[in-house]
């Protein structure tokens, strides 16, 4: 009689694994998500929280696949809707 104990738990898949099955790469899923944002003219940030909510993930879990211009857009556009402080800009 085999023992519950002597059976393999199954494994853990990673949010990056199930994004990387749709996308390559991290750049590809920024990508996607400026490109739908503009494509639906509405912001990157709302693309994501739509895209997090249709695939039933944590949107804290893929900070990591996002690209740093896609994470400067998403706090541009957090600024301006008074989601956070805006950050001082030197004039150009």
């Amino acid at each position: 009689m085999e023992k519950e104990l002597d059976k393999t738990p199954p494994e853990i898949i990673s949010i990056e694994y199930l994004i990387t099955r749709e996308f390559t790469n991290s750049n590809d899923f920024s990508m996607f998500i400026e490109q739908q944002a503009k494509k639906r003219n509405i912001g990157c940030m709302e693309t994501l929280l739509e895209y997090c909510e249709a695939k039933d993930i944590d949107t804290t879990a893929v900070a990591s696949m996002l690209s740093s211009s896609l994470k400067e857009k998403i706090r541009a556009e957090a600024e301006e809707m008074n989601l956070l402080k805006k950050s001082s800009k030197l004039p150009l």
